[in-house]
């Protein structure tokens, strides 16, 4: 791979301009695959207007809604320049969010969203510092925040990193298909969550799940507490299935799920071992099992 430093240099020398669209889009790409892109895409995106378009495709498409100070600043951008929020695929959130669903600038970012022609379809909720809490601050602000939002009707890929969740998040999100977990829990008590929260909603139907330390969360999604009266999650056409078997919990979970999704099950990846710092990963077709 070659250098950031190196490619930028060869891109100031003109005509930039001559280059098919196709090759720009390849090179943007390539950066855009570096560890750290961001500083690099907007070096790019400076150094000829060749490049502008494809490098503010990958600068804005993740979003982090998170401090005050770079939200009033996102808001200026975007009010500048609307057509940036075409770009946003991916929205991040911490778990001290619920002061976001009520901040008037917050809401108005997501109205920006929301009006795009397609709407960002992908939530990342993960604690981003050490010093934020383990479970979501507020939750059931938060779940009515986006209950109201578009990610009721665009979500189809939730992310969930080292945090507690509430199981109310899987049913306001019916299109959900694509599920991440690493190291989430379960929330123990459903108490204080209203009757429409859960079991108000559509049960999302699953196609991949990827779950590493969370054998709690999906102990509930397989067997929801008794405070939902029907599923929060159908397994009947998951395809992929990824999980960790180095525990003993995490394995078991693992039958129920291949009891009722047997005859859509495509691949059964058996992956994380742990083995030091390298990520071993053992995979299965369906069809050899």
């Amino acid at each position: 791979m070659l250098p950031a430093s190196f490619l930028l240099a060869i891109m100031l020398n003109p005509p930039l301009s001559l280059l098919s669209d196709d090759l720009l889009a390849c090179i943007v790409e390539h950066i855009a695959k570096f560890p750290f892109p961001n500083n690099d895409l907007y070096n790019l995106s400076l150094s000829d207007r060749a490049f502008t378009l494809s490098c503010q495709r990958y600068i804005f498409r993740d979003l982090t809604l998170r401090k005050p100070s770079k939200i009033f600043k996102l808001k200026e951008i975007l009010d500048d320049k609307p057509s940036f929020s075409n770009h946003v695929r991916v929205v991040k959130l911490p778990t001290k969010s619920a002061w976001l669903f009520n901040n008037h600038v917050v809401i108005s970012i997501l109205k920006s969203l929301a009006s795009s022609p397609m709407p960002p379809h992908t939530l990342l909720f993960r604690r981003q510092t050490v010093d934020d809490p383990q479970i979501i601050e507020d939750p059931v602000l938060v779940m009515r925040g986006l209950t109201q939002s578009f990610f009721s009707q665009t979500l189809t890929i939730l992310c969930l990193d080292r945090l507690d969740i509430p199981l109310p998040l899987f049913l306001i999100c019916p299109r959900l298909r694509e599920v991440s977990l690493d190291h989430v829990g379960a929330t123990e008590s459903y108490d204080e969550y209203p009757d429409d929260l859960c079991s108000g909603c559509k049960a999302p139907r699953l196609e991949v799940l990827d779950y590493c330390d969370s054998y709690s969360i999906v102990g509930q999604m397989i067997t929801p507490p008794p405070r939902f009266n029907k599923p929060v999650v159908r397994w009947s056409k998951l395809r992929v299935l990824t999980l960790s078997p180095h525990e003993k919990e995490e394995m078991t979970c693992l039958q129920p799920i291949l009891d009722t999704a047997c005859h859509t099950l495509e691949e059964l990846h058996l992956t994380r071992l742990h083995a030091g710092e390298c990520r071993c990963s053992v995979f299965f077709s369906t069809k050899q099992i």
